[in-house]
């Protein structure tokens, strides 16, 4: 009976022994997978945040290149916009525009037509805003001549009969669309200056017209305008220092 109740009592310690091995591998194989739970979790945080740390510091380079760039361009932009307000400047101051570059294209076709630089410094040189005109101011009327009409009083001379002028032009028309005598001062007319012993000089265009011819160191002005009678144009004449 009691060696029966002795073994009992061994077989419960047993059990209740292997109970609490059984508690304490259990609680061992928890720590050990909470661990490698805990260090797996803590090294991949590491990495992330090594690779967060490395984005980071290639950002903030490429930031500072970046910054360094957008300096470096926009000096070279101040710059560029620098030289390029010199060279318009230096563009125009030496390339003329307007009356300027009109006086240059008459000084270039003169020397290409022959006519020496220091002639045309000497004249540029004489010239005045101020005109010294000993000649005139003469007026006179002529008839225009036209398909239609005939020569009579055709042509004005002036400067001692040295120059004459006449003029031409298209007839005018009446409603019926028929041609006139006299001519048409709307239209373009063709005036002739003819020099006693020089070429003829010849101009075209609408009235008023007007004309210059240099003989020596005078100028003659001529202006071409609609007469009173229409059939006459008048043409005023006065004679000024050259240049």
């Amino acid at each position: 009976m009691s060696l029966g109740l002795q073994e009992t009592r061994m077989r419960r310690k047993r059990q209740r022994r292997w109970s609490m091995i059984k508690w304490l591998l259990i609680l061992a194989a928890l720590g050990a997978a909470f661990y490698f739970a805990y260090e797996t979790a803590r090294q991949l945080a590491r990495i992330e945040v090594e690779q967060l740390e490395d984005r980071v510091a290639t950002l903030e380079n490429r930031l500072q290149d970046s910054g360094e760039e957008k300096r470096a361009l926009r000096n070279d932009l101040e710059a560029t916009q620098e030289k390029l307000a010199q060279w318009r400047q230096r563009y125009q101051q030496e390339v003329p525009e307007g009356e300027p570059a009109e006086l240059l294209d008459l000084v270039r076709a003169r020397l290409e037509e022959g006519v020496s630089a220091d002639r045309l410094g000497f004249v540029i040189h004489k010239a005045s805003t101020e005109r010294e005109c000993t000649g005139g101011p003469v007026t006179k009327r002529f008839i225009v001549q036209t398909p239609l009409s005939t020569g009579a009083s055709s042509s004005v001379s002036f400067a001692s009969r040295r120059i004459t002028v006449t003029a031409g032009g298209p007839s005018a028309t009446n409603a019926q669309g028929q041609p006139e005598a006299w001519y048409d001062p709307s239209a373009e007319l063709t005036a002739t200056f003819y020099r006693v012993g020089g070429e003829n000089e010849q101009v075209k265009g609408k009235l008023p017209i007007n004309y210059s011819v240099v003989i020596g160191d005078q100028e003659h002005r001529f202006t071409i305008t609609e007469g009173d009678n229409r059939a006459f144009a008048r043409v005023t004449w006065e004679s000024c220092a050259y240049p």
